[in-house]
């Protein structure tokens, strides 16, 4: 199948084969879901890419948001919320200089360990999950009949790791940048091979 043809549901994960948690579980147990997903997926295929995300639903099995590892680590430490937005403010840190002033101040402010993990880690419990996740953007959907060139651009230009495939406004599944990558790079190689071979017979 030639790259230019292949569409967003060709490299699709279904929403089914991914982890899912209620909004209103607590922390600790989301962490569990995943890590019991991902032993499941690390028995049943081994060479797929670990999730490092879990899918978090409302009352009604609808998808509201997702529950990454730096959602966890600001769960943990909710001083980092006032945060929220400052990759801009970062970015903006680092094209004048001082981004380590601006790093050094939010840890300052953050209080970043100042307390023993283990009472940070007694909070997971009373902490709900639907407090942890932000709403999706709009360019974290894709229809399924995309090209897969729209959907790594959306991808590159709002840094998402993923994005959540529809199909007639429904969410059908998950479009991993790890995916997209393991596809071209296997191309990418296949064309080198190919163009050794190539130079071999004509030597």
């Amino acid at each position: 199948m030639a790259m230019h043809t292949l569409t967003v549901k060709d490299l699709a994960v279904p929403k089914d084969k991914y982890a899912t948690i209620s909004a209103d579980s607590t922390l600790g147990q989301a962490v569990r879901r995943l890590q019991e997903a991902q032993e499941t997926e690390r028995r049943e295929n081994p060479v797929r890419h670990r999730d490092r995300a879990i899918l978090v639903l409302d009352e009604s099995g609808e998808i509201i948001g997702k529950l990454s590892m730096l959602n966890v680590m600001r769960g943990l430490l909710p001083r980092y919320d006032k945060y929220r937005g400052s990759r801009t403010s970062s970015k903006g840190a680092t094209r004048v200089g001082s981004a380590r002033t601006f790093i050094d101040a939010m840890e300052r402010d953050a209080g970043l360990w100042k307390k023993p993990l283990a009472n940070l880690l007694e909070k997971a419990a009373s902490i709900r999950v639907r407090n942890l996740i932000r709403p999706f953007a709009e360019n974290e959907f894709i229809d399924e009949n995309a090209s897969l060139d729209k959907a790594l651009h959306q991808l590159i230009t709002g840094r998402y790791q993923s994005l959540l495939v529809t199909r007639d406004g429904s969410i059908i599944g998950i479009l991993r940048l790890t995916d997209i990558y393991d596809e071209l790079s296997e191309r990418l190689l296949a064309h080198e091979d190919a163009l050794a071979r190539d130079q071999e017979a004509t030597s």
